[in-house]
């Protein structure tokens, strides 16, 4: 019996051979994806750790939370769209003016989302700076490196949709891995010159323009870009957009709450300097949720059959277990091994290695049930996670010291275990309640 799909018999008849050809077709992409998959988050993690042991701490400090909000600035600006992208576009893919009218009404509604997101965030952006010791010209210059960004994140979040809906994978890794390999070059040359957090955010902006211009060339080529808009289409995008606010804009602060609290209370700017270099580590995790997001939660989608299915559950989500615990274990016997990755500025930093790995690991098994319970459609009820969680924080409240990187790594940690056991629940209540697809 196949673990992630189901395969024939084997016996080569003239019925079976073209389905085991079939299935090793498929086995094939899969391990291509997952090999260069793994090889842009080698690159990528790989960039990380130059900008860590070359910039000291206080230039990695700024680097932290710009990066940080120009994620922020990325999601906010994107809050539904791309839902509206997915489910609109999976029907009209294949007609390259309708397409094209869905790709300019996207792009320009996700640049007026843009800029509310920019007018909400880059003041706030601009005083986490300030307080934390930068000049107003530093500032200025970190911001607009953020924005330079930003602008070219907001296409690249519609066109790139347009190669997945085609499923042209290939293209996809194409750019991501030269994106990933132009990043590393630049930033190994650019530390022998001249390197501080600036210049890091700017070779962020330079890739991130390079992987438009080639992105922008396949669209050009695929779909109508001088179609005009649909206002059906932006009908449908503002729906979601209006149905998706809340959840998105908690999940995005949520998701950096760490550096946003360090930012705030911490007493030394070194602080978010080491909250965001170990936060680097959990990059581990990265190439786990691309092979679960990509393969192994289709395949749980596709199962119909009900102990094949539990099979399947059980198998996946006791790998991803063993295997973040295998991570805790090895951050609690060779935490020196763990930091000497990051360089000798973080060396001293071994308890709050255990306590970022113990809330990696959590996230990591949440969302693996997050996305194995969305898979067959078992999230009625989720929306409790958003109280559940702010009812857990305020209860920490008084027992955290949100200056120290331990107190908010801590916090951290207690504040995944909600998402975690409403997920459980969730599985649970689905597989009392599951029914397989009739014919």
């Amino acid at each position: 019996m196949s673990f992630f799909g189901p395969i024939s018999p084997p016996v080569l008849n003239e019925t079976s051979t073209p389905l085991i050809r079939r299935a090793l077709h498929r086995a094939r992409i899969v391990g291509n994806f997952a090999l260069v998959q793994a090889a842009v988050q080698i690159v990528g993690f790989l960039s990380g750790i130059l900008v860590i042991r070359y910039l000291d701490p206080r230039e990695y400090a700024y680097f932290t939370i710009a990066n940080t909000m120009q994620g922020t600035l990325n999601v906010l600006a994107d809050i539904g769209i791309s839902i509206g992208l997915v489910s609109i576009g999976g029907r009209i893919w294949q007609d390259g003016h309708r397409f094209g009218q869905l790709v300019n009404t996207a792009l320009k509604l996700r640049r007026k989302m843009g800029l509310f997101a920019v007018v909400s965030i880059v003041p706030v952006l601009a005083w986490l700076l300030l307080k934390n010791g930068a000049s107003p010209g530093y500032v200025a210059l970190l911001v607009a490196a953020v924005l330079a960004g930003l602008v070219v994140q907001l296409s690249i979040g519609v066109l790139s949709v347009v190669p997945r809906l085609r499923s042209d994978i290939g293209r996809i890794q194409t750019i991501d891995l030269t994106g990933a390999l132009a990043r590393l070059v630049a930033l190994g040359g650019l530390i022998f010159l001249f390197f501080n957090g600036a210049v890091a955010l700017a070779v962020g902006s330079a890739t991130l323009l390079l992987q438009y211009w080639m992105l922008r060339q396949y669209v050009a080529k695929t779909i109508d870009l001088s179609a005009p808009e649909n206002s059906e289409d932006r009908a449908a995008m503002v729906r979601f957009v209006r149905s998706q606010a809340a959840n998105a804009i908690f999940f995005c602060f949520q998701g950096q709450i760490t550096v946003f609290l360090i930012s705030i209370f911490g007493r030394q700017v070194s602080s978010i300097a080491e909250v965001g270099a170990l936060g680097r580590l959990a990059m581990i995790f990265a190439v786990l949720s691309n092979l679960l997001a990509n393969v192994f939660a289709p395949a749980f989608a596709r199962c119909q059959t009900t102990a094949k299915m539990r099979l399947q559950y059980f198998a996946i989500v006791g790998a991803v277990s063993g295997f973040s615990i295998a991570i805790i274990a090895a951050a609690a016997f060779f935490p020196h091994q763990f930091l000497f990755v990051l360089g000798g500025k973080y060396a001293h930093l071994e308890r709050e290695l255990l306590l970022m790995v113990s809330g990696a690991v959590l996230t990591a098994i949440a969302s693996t049930l997050w996305s194995l319970n969305a898979a067959k459609a078992w999230i009625t009820g989720s929306w409790l996670y958003i109280p559940l969680t702010l009812g857990t924080q305020l209860a920490l409240i008084p027992f955290t010291d949100f200056s120290s990187v331990a107190g908010v790594l801590t916090f951290n940690l207690f504040s995944a275990l909600p998402s975690l056991l409403l997920n459980i629940i969730l599985s649970l209540r689905g597989f009392r309640s599951w029914q397989p697809a009739t014919a």
